[in-house]
């Protein structure tokens, strides 16, 4: 029989043994297993115990589980293996109170290709992947982009966090087999400001993503998965969705790089993502790590109304679906720069059948012809109309946010965060805490409230506490600002501005440890009312000498009629502060302390342009901690 393309550095020996009788009675002892569960489902068993051993799900989808209620899966030992166009790993489906523990899922043809780098030029890199990804690129002829990763030789560590994708029909095989890939001018520049830029005899990940979750959690409601591990996904590993209850918990699941293997990469995509969900999860004691996106996002999204067709009637877009429902309060704001306007409650919903992508269509152009900004292309786009409890006054392109179904209440606390590709959390939700954990080696932003307009994906962060975490090689890439950053995120053209518009409030950031950040601060605030930063210890920031001309935060401010005088200016350009406020009101700061060894911070705390009632530590003269 043939057997599977692989290397026994890649996969456990007895999976890379398997032939297709052996696989077929893997698959049978899946088809079995699911049966079991959902028997149990239809007869309200209490618990189903999977027996350890390795188990195939082949296609698209894995194993559907729809309706469960008040049942625990016993999986301790348990390996579902999924095929390479897998969509939905483990999907459960409108279920509500089941345990998961103890199961662990895998990949039977890996969502990454992985080499060793040759030669590298301001042009091009040439790559030497191994025989086994070379097939994999081959087969996988729907892959249309890949996303490039550098690792050091021994393959530690992730030494570059910029961005580079490439598209398939660029990539081209020299005659000795060595992968080609282009280089753009906007890359090789980059690296010349990183403190270890790409060089021969380095590892290096091409991932494969696609959408859709390996433990995908949707529509359901206080489930509660422990010890449940990752060790390849090419999408988000753990994904919830559909406009659920949630308040799931997630203790001691993991994300990782299958031990004993010689995997450079576990997730193409996000680890931990959750949208439009009533309440947030509780994630604690798990270890997220190696992926090529964020490690967490948590958040909603924005509602844009598209016309207003009666003094309390607006026609209205909510992407992915809607969870608007009579009763719900949404908070307006005004378009491109996120103002508050008012809030309003929604009174009844009328939702355009067939309108997804007409309504994906009408934001786009709207989008485009007033403010020149480009949305991406998220799938789905509901038209409703909106009947409200009070008269309205909007503008097309103003936009509106649910703080009922964004994750709210979220907690995560104790956890082990390290090695990722862009950011360790990412939240845009409120009433959450984010409490002792260790997050490590993140290319942008150990922890970032920011909500991404080109996504639509928010709300404001409001009532956030950041407490006890440590912070080390944060922001080791050089254009992340801070290891720890608030910011609105909501501006015209070109993306990413500092604006002075308040709408962040009550953020607490406490308590904390940062250690070294390339980018610049340890902590930069914006756009927020009423911040309280107190306690924090931050020691070298700016820790990159060589993106030291870079980090001029001037030349991203986007104030908006609000002229700022040379002398503003020039300050905010040589502030090289441990923590720095701009476009902020009511702000509170006290007790934090600085290790520069570098001696490149001029103070402690900067409070900048848009700044008012910030009172101690805002001047030179602050105690720097030396």
């Amino acid at each position: 029989m043939k057997k599977t393309i692989t290397i026994s550095q890649l996969f456990p020996a007895e999976v890379s043994a398997w032939d297709e009788d052996e696989k077929e009675r893997r698959a049978a002892a899946g088809r079995e297993v699911l049966e079991r569960i959902r028997r149990a489902g239809r007869n309200s068993s209490g618990t189903v115990r999977i027996p350890p051993g390795d188990y195939r799900f082949p296609g698209r989808e894995g194993i559907l589980l729809e309706n469960l209620r008040d049942i625990s899966l016993e999986a301790e030992g348990a390996t579902f293996w999924f095929s390479s166009e897998v969509t939905a790993g483990v999907h459960f489906r409108n279920c509500r109170n089941v345990r998961l523990s103890g199961l662990a899922l895998d990949m039977e043809e890996l969502p990454f290709l992985q080499g060793t780098l040759l030669d590298v030029g301001d042009v091009r890199l040439v790559i030497r992947l191994e025989e086994y990804f070379v097939r994999r690129f081959h087969g996988q002829r729907d892959q249309d982009h890949f996303r490039l990763m550098f690792l050091d030789a021994a393959g530690e560590h992730e030494i570059d966090n910029l961005d580079f994708i490439v598209p398939r029909e660029t990539l081209s095989f020299d005659a000795a087999g060595n992968l080609l890939v282009p280089v753009s001018e906007p890359v090789a520049r980059h690296w010349r400001y990183q403190l270890r830029v790409p060089r021969p005899g380095d590892r290096i990940v091409l991932g494969m993503r696609h959408e859709g979750g390996m433990l995908l959690v949707d529509g359901c409601e206080t489930m509660c998965f422990e010890a449940v591990t990752v060790y390849a996904s090419p999408c988000f590993a753990f994904y919830e969705s559909g406009h659920g209850g949630g308040g799931n918990t997630y203790r001691r699941c993991r994300l990782i790089r299958r031990p004993g293997t010689d995997r450079l990469l576990a997730s193409a995509a996000d680890c931990f993502h959750s949208m439009n969900q009533r309440r947030g999860p509780l994630i604690e004691q798990c270890e997220f790590s190696w992926a090529m996106d964020d490690l967490v996002n948590i958040h909603g999204y924005f509602h844009v109304a598209v016309e207003q067709l009666a003094e309390d009637e607006l026609l209205i877009v909510t992407p992915f679906g809607t969870g608007l429902r009579p009763g719900t309060e949404l908070t307006f704001f005004s378009a491109p720069y996120g103002r508050e306007k008012f809030r309003a409650a929604v009174a009844s919903r009328l939702e355009i059948a067939g309108s997804e992508q007409e309504g994906l269509r009408r934001v786009r152009e709207l989008y485009g012809r007033r403010f020149g900004m480009v949305l991406q292309n998220f799938p789905g786009g509901s038209l409703c109309r909106i009947r409200f409890d009070r008269p309205l006054d909007t503008e097309p392109g103003d936009f509106a946010c649910d703080y009922d179904s964004c994750g709210s209440g979220a907690v995560l606390r104790d956890n082990d965060l390290h090695d990722c590709h862009v950011r360790g959390i990412l939240l845009k939700a409120a009433d959450c805490r984010i409490e002792n954990n260790r997050i490590s080696r993140t290319a942008l932003n150990g922890i970032i409230l920011k909500p991404e307009f080109f996504w639509l994906e928010g709300p404001m962060p409001r009532n956030i506490v950041i407490q006890g975490n440590t912070l080390t090689d944060c922001a080791f890439g050089h254009t992340a600002l801070a290891a720890i950053l608030v910011m609105c995120g909501c501006c015209a053209p070109p993306a990413d501005r500092i604006t002075p518009v308040v709408n962040a409030e009550n953020i607490t950031i406490s308590g904390n440890e940062i250690r070294n950040c390339n980018a610049g601060s340890g902590i930069a605030v914006f756009n927020s009312r009423h911040p309280r930063v107190s306690n924090n210890r931050i020691f070298h920031p700016f820790s990159n000498p060589a993106a030291i001309g870079r980090l001029d935060v001037s030349s991203r401010l986007d104030f908006s009629g609000k002229e700022l005088s040379g002398e503003e200016i020039s300050r905010l350009r040589e502030s090289y502060s441990a923590i720095l406020f701009l476009g902020s009101d009511a702000i509170e700061c006290r007790h934090n302390s600085l290790t520069d060894p570098g001696r490149r911070c001029r103070m402690i705390v900067y409070a900048g342009p848009g700044c008012s009632g910030c009172g101690e530590q805002t001047d030179a003269a602050a105690d720097r901690g030396l």
